[in-house]
């Protein structure tokens, strides 16, 4: 025999190695199961089965049902397969001083089961307000006028804003019966109330981002005449702090509080509720920004549109609302707490720092991080319309310019166009996951804004419309759609797909079934994490999708 070899040999293999302590101890040793196996064995033999197996075997036995769902196996088996759940990563702060790991195991085992089929477990639709035409309930902000067209086919580049958001976990929507705004528990599937009153009112944009839920929104009677045709509404922005009670809370049905923090006015004057006046916002838990280009409706004969770029500090709280003094009159000193302007870069600010978009823009979208502004901007070669660039790129270019609040420092540029090579790799950063995780320097939490979107075209020709990027987990849903292309003589279908980061290499996308296009991308847009994806289908009814 040779006594080197550690292959397990079943009960005489263990036999062997009881010989010279007695023969009672080899008659009393009998390895029958694989339930008999020492504890440390038993875990080395499980850590070759697969999560979905170690659920089955729940099933085979009362014993193997007992040894596997023990507390200490199932956290070793969460820690082997699931290392980068939610579950694991906030284990201390959301599952309380003993978790149950056993189901904890079963549940998070199923959740990665469809989500890495592409299928859904379950489908949940909500009906919320939808956008009027006129002055309504909600009237987003009209992108730029310019869509893609390839020979007789079209397709939107920019959607507009949708009627919803959603953020940890929480979706906040308007009821479409009693036009109320709620905010639903998609975990614990729980509604309450949004202190919001939304009548007489109409919303330009919601957004949940950071703890901090702003609503951005107008009064519905006019403030004052612009001219013969024009009227202009007073525009506002409403925060509300967002938090999550401690588990160990006795009213299990609202895990959530949202409380009031401010409310201020984002124009100084007010602005038309039209397709042309259009401005572009985004805020952290501390800083609000909005972006602000208007058509210029000067006599004189100036034709470039006035564009702008404020800050405001919204990290103190202020009782004031100014939207209930239109006078001005209690309005707080400037020695009081509350939102300030930290700073305004007009149109020769954002000429100099190359920001200024003219008669042609590209701004997408614009982010924040805790002390600079990202402006992400695109153009396309198949771009038409009146916003379309005079001179397109050569496939699909894409940029971020970073600057500081304050305007003193370095500007941060990162550009890319898809320019290829020869083995047709339009973008050098394409189908890299670790790409998009990817952490600058500083250690950002998260996605860094300061990349450039280079999602939109990793793919190309196919135009990446949303994504779902789920950091902590390694978990990305993308969501891309192409023409009829001609040199192809075949449609391809829009897709969503799931990618995965495990141990640092990339795993092939998995394709969703194709009617889920229609149920999550009708507004362009899909959000959540790895527990969900959530969408709008084409009969306007918010789409949750749970795995």
């Amino acid at each position: 025999m040779n006594t080197n070899n550690n292959t397990l040999a079943g009960p005489s293999f263990f036999k062997d190695q009881h010989d010279g302590e007695g023969a009672a101890s080899n008659h009393d040793l009998k390895i029958n199961d694989l339930t008999d196996l020492p504890n440390d064995v038993f875990l080395l033999v499980s850590s070759y089965l697969s999560a979905h197996d170690c659920v089955l075997c729940r099933r085979v036995s009362r014993a193997w049902f007992q040894a596997f769902t023990n507390a200490d196996t199932s956290w070793n088996f969460m820690r082997w397969h699931f290392s980068r759940s939610r579950e694991m990563r906030k284990a201390a702060e959301e599952l309380g001083e003993k978790p149950d790991w056993t189901r904890i195991f079963a549940k998070v085992a199923r959740r990665y089961y469809y989500l890495r089929s592409a299928k859904p477990r379950s489908t949940e639709k909500i009906d919320v307000v939808r956008e009027a035409p006129f002055n309504g309930e909600f009237r987003g902000v009209a992108p730029w006028n310019r869509w893609l067209q390839w020979n007789d086919s079209t397709a939107t580049f920019q959607q507009k804003d949708s009627t919803w958001c959603v953020d940890d976990g929480l979706l906040v929507y308007q009821e479409a019966v009693s036009e109320r705004y709620v905010a639903y528990d998609l975990e614990t599937r729980h509604r309450f109330p949004v202190a919001f009153d939304a009548l007489w009112k109409t919303v330009r944009r919601v957004r949940l981002a950071d703890g901090v839920l702003v609503i951005e929104w107008c009064e519905r009677d006019s403030y004052h005449r612009l001219n013969d045709r024009e009227t202009v509404h007073r525009h506002f922005a409403t925060a509300f702090d967002v938090y999550r009670r401690l588990s160990s809370s006795s009213d299990a049905r609202f895990p959530w509080d949202i409380t009031f923090r401010s409310e201020w006015k984002i124009h100084f004057l007010g602005l038309p509720v039209n397709n042309h006046d259009r401005f572009f916002s985004a805020h952290t838990s501390t800083h609000y920004a909005l972006y602000l280009w208007q058509p210029n409706r000067s006599p004189w004969g100036e034709e470039d549109p006035l564009e702008q770029l404020t800050v405001w500090d919204i990290s103190a709280s202020s009782p004031y609302r100014p939207s209930l003094d239109p006078t001005g009159a209690s309005k707080p000193g400037s020695d009081q707490q509350g939102p300030m302007v930290i700073n305004r870069f007009m149109w020769r600010d954002l000429d100099f720092l190359g920001l200024r978009q003219r008669h042609t823009p590209s701004l997408r979208e614009i982010l924040l991080d805790e002390s600079n502004v990202y402006v992400h901007e695109e153009e396309h070669r198949w771009l038409v319309g009146q916003h379309s660039p005079l001179s397109p790129p050569r496939h699909h270019q894409v940029r971020c310019t970073s600057i500081p609040f304050s305007g003193v420092g370095p500007r941060w540029v990162d550009e890319c166009c898809a320019d290829g090579d020869v083995h047709m790799s339009f973008c050098p950063r394409a189908g890299s996951l670790s790409r998009v995780l990817a952490r600058p320097p500083s250690n950002f939490d998260g996605t860094w804004p300061g990349w450039a979107p280079c999602w939109r075209h990793e793919e190309f020709p196919y135009l990446t419309v949303s994504e779902v990027v789920d950091a902590g987990a390694g978990v990305r849903m993308v969501a891309r759609q192409c023409f009829m292309m001609e040199a192809l003589s075949s449609f391809v279908l829009p897709k969503i797909c799931l990618e995965e980061d495990q141990d640092e290499e990339e795993t092939p996308e998995v394709r969703f079934p194709d009617e889920m296009w229609e149920d999550l991308l009708a507004k362009g847009k899909i959000a959540g994490d790895e527990r969900w994806v959530v969408g709008e289908d084409s009969k306007g009814k918010v789409t949750i999708v749970r795995f």
